[in-house]
């Protein structure tokens, strides 16, 4: 009687199962996400900065070793950085999410137009500079400031 019950159950399940259709953003609208390659997680995490930038800051005593400097370091995701920003004695921690444009992410760091500021960017898919934020210091205070926003679309798939 048992083995019964659980029969009509499996043979219940195989049938919903076997029936259902795979639904995917093409059954929607025709759209479809054509640029999900890369994995979202890193497998290998480098500890050194993967980008790094530095400018001296004039000190009139000479007696301290000041610097404004950015640093990125990889994380365990892979679309997801970690900013090290240093001011004089002021040191800072941002995180920086780069998108998914379907290749692997290269940040990049530039001097900015003005002193003591860092253009954080990447590279895109014909390897040119996107810029991305900016890192500056406004009368002795340090700001960070998106200058351009980038998201991934969707595409018909042909």
């Amino acid at each position: 009687m048992m083995i019964k019950k659980y029969s009509i159950l499996l043979v219940g399940f195989l049938a919903i199962a076997c029936g259902k259709e795979n639904k995917t953003e093409t059954d929607k609208g025709g759209m479809v996400i054509v640029n999900d390659t890369i994995p979202e997680i890193r497998t290998n995490i480098k500890k050194e900065a993967v980008a790094s930038f530095s400018e001296p800051v004039p000190d009139k005593d000479k007696l301290n070793d000041w610097k404004f400097s950015v640093d990125a370091y990889e994380t365990g995701k892979t679309f997801q950085y970690l900013l090290k920003i240093r001011y004089k004695e002021l040191q800072v921690k941002d995180s920086l999410t780069l998108p998914d444009f379907g290749i692997m992410p290269t940040i990049e760091l530039q001097k900015g137009s003005e002193d003591f500021s860092c253009i954080v960017g990447f590279k895109g898919k014909e390897n040119e500079f996107k810029e991305y934020k900016k890192v500056f210091i406004d009368n002795g205070e340090l700001r960070i400031t998106t200058i351009k926003a980038y998201r991934r679309t969707l595409q018909r798939k042909k």
